[in-house]
């Protein structure tokens, strides 16, 4: 028997609506290019803050505090003043992360140590400044217990709101030291970079308490190093980061459970470099990967059970200065942000941010 015509003209309409769908084409919007009037350049970090607002820094040219809205609003809120007392022009600011205060906490690593590394906080507004440490953490997260943690030269430590400041474990307590780690997993430990004193090779994941705890779960394989260090956990409690091969023919984005089982998931002919930088990744509404490429100036997304390639968003149009997606947050409209720029100041790419609608789902 023939399908009903309505059922038929249903199934006829689905299948074009899909069709249309598989073919949408995402759309870049260049929401601000830094240089020329703009102060600072090269946008090192951005956060999704809780007022809705994206939040970042600059490290060149001047060390800026930034703020963009999911309109697309552009806004300077703190400028490093070149006379002051506290910076000079040239200073970059590393990180911003959001304290349980709603506070904004800045990173700045000094312009050859004079003045001394910093970490400060501000206001949403860019008021309020305040010098919380005399130190610049090389990470710094948030946990549940309303503290941060992070590491910095003298290990890794623990840092209230109020500005107490406590080392929990020493740096190379036990042979290990710790280059950084990022937010905190599910399980309520951080993961991150570390070395082991006596075992050569690549670098290890190391597993962090909040009592300073740090247990090596896993080596990189021989001939991978880690990119960048960033390790991004999804829904479905593993942690995604991007590797780098030793003989400089490929970037790998790999897969590994908090127990240490590591599986490369994609393998890219663009292997990242001091020039452009490496790639980061983020799990986004649809289930998938989201990473960007800064080599292969284009962002691609994968799917986080094979590594299949779905699609690529190229960002070969746009001049030079702002071809290299670096970092990528996705808003609660589904929307994804981010920024593009170099690591290295002496190919003088001044970065930009910018938008891509994907046709994601919300958040």
């Amino acid at each position: 028997m023939n399908p009903k015509p309505a059922v038929v003209s249903l199934l006829f309409a689905a299948f074009l609506l899909g069709a249309t769908a598989a073919q949408a084409t995402p759309t870049i919007t260049v929401l601000q290019k830094f240089g020329g009037t703009t102060p600072g350049d090269d946008p090192s970090a951005m956060i999704l803050a809780s007022d809705g607002n994206f939040y970042g820094t600059t490290y060149l040219g001047a060390g800026t505090v930034f703020k963009v809205t999911p309109t697309g609003q552009f806004t300077t809120l703190f400028v490093a003043t070149h006379n002051s007392n506290r910076y000079f022009y040239g200073d970059f600011f590393t990180s911003v992360v959001e304290g349980p205060d709603g506070f904004l906490y800045v990173t700045s690593n000094g312009s050859n140590d004079n003045p001394p590394p910093t970490l400060f906080r501000i206001s949403k507004s860019g008021t309020d400044y305040q010098v919380v440490l005399q130190e610049a953490p090389n990470s710094l997260s948030v946990a549940s217990d309303g503290n941060f943690y992070g590491v910095d030269g003298n290990g890794i430590f623990r840092l209230t709101t109020g500005g107490t400041y406590t080392v929990l474990t020493p740096a190379g307590t036990g042979g290990i030291t710790q280059s950084g780690f990022g937010q905190q997993a599910s399980d309520g430990t951080f993961y991150g970079i570390c070395s082991v004193a006596g075992v050569s090779g690549p670098p290890h994941v190391c597993r962090v308490t909040t009592s300073g705890q740090v247990t090596p779960i896993v080596q990189y394989p021989t001939g991978q190093w880690p990119a960048n260090g960033v390790l991004t956990q999804g829904s479905d409690g593993f942690l995604y980061g991007a590797a780098w091969t030793n003989n400089y023919t490929a970037e790998l984005i790999f897969q590994l459970s908090t127990l240490g089982s590591y599986r490369v998931l994609y393998q890219s002919p663009n292997n990242c470099t001091a020039k452009t930088g490496c790639s980061r990744v983020i799990e986004a509404s649809d289930g998938n990967l989201w990473i960007t490429n800064p080599p292969g100036d284009s962002v691609y997304s994968i799917t986080p059970t094979g590594g299949v390639l779905l699609q690529t968003v190229s960002f070969s149009s746009q001049q030079n200065p702002y071809a290299h997606p670096q970092l990528l947050i996705q808003a609660p409209s589904g929307v994804l942000f981010g920024t593009t720029g170099e690591p290295n100041p002496a190919y003088g790419d001044v970065g930009s941010v910018f938008s891509i609608d994907a046709g994601l789902p919300p958040k």
